[in-house]
């Protein structure tokens, strides 16, 4: 019983040290802060998303997928899990793209956070990209499209 114990204290003992080792300074929080805004700023940003959240389902980890926003296009490479209603015969192009940005509206709703919201067409379908960035570098996706079912995304912007 007593080794069991002490066995579990150790263990939490290491978890919490290992934990310590990765926490980031205060210099590289206000590095990657200043990274992002700048990136927000010139309109050249790239989410690498590790996390779908599909409205039916559980939220699945997913490696290898982005979105890009390069001026006035965007470079969507998504995986999607959910309904569609309308598309064509073999699934069509999907959530991976390259398009013209129709509208892109920024707002401010707390000081570290900034709201940007697009819409564009890929040939196939009308989507809306509604992306909350936080100033560490974490964002979340929200899509919407009108043949498919809604689902949400979450990931890290990326920072040279």
């Amino acid at each position: 019983m007593k080794k069991s114990i002490v066995i579990t204290l150790a263990a939490s003992l290491l978890l919490l040290g290992s934990c310590a080792a990765l926490k980031v300074t205060p210099e590289e929080k206000a590095r990657i802060a200043e990274q992002v805004q700048a990136n927000l700023d010139n309109r050249t940003f790239e989410i690498d998303v590790d996390q779908m959240n599909p409205r039916r389902g559980m939220t699945k980890a997913v490696t290898n997928y982005s979105v890009k926003i390069d001026g006035d296009k965007i470079i969507s490479h998504l995986p999607y899990v959910g309904q569609a209603w309308n598309l064509p015969y073999g699934g069509g192009k999907g959530l991976s793209f390259e398009a013209k940005i129709s509208d892109y509206i920024e707002t401010y709703p707390k000081p570290d956070r900034r709201v940007i919201t697009l819409s564009t067409n890929n040939g196939e379908d009308l989507l809306v990209y509604t992306f909350e960035i936080f100033t560490n570098g974490r964002a979340n996706i929200d899509l919407r499209s009108r043949n498919r079912e809604p689902i949400s995304y979450m990931g890290t912007v990326v920072t040279n």
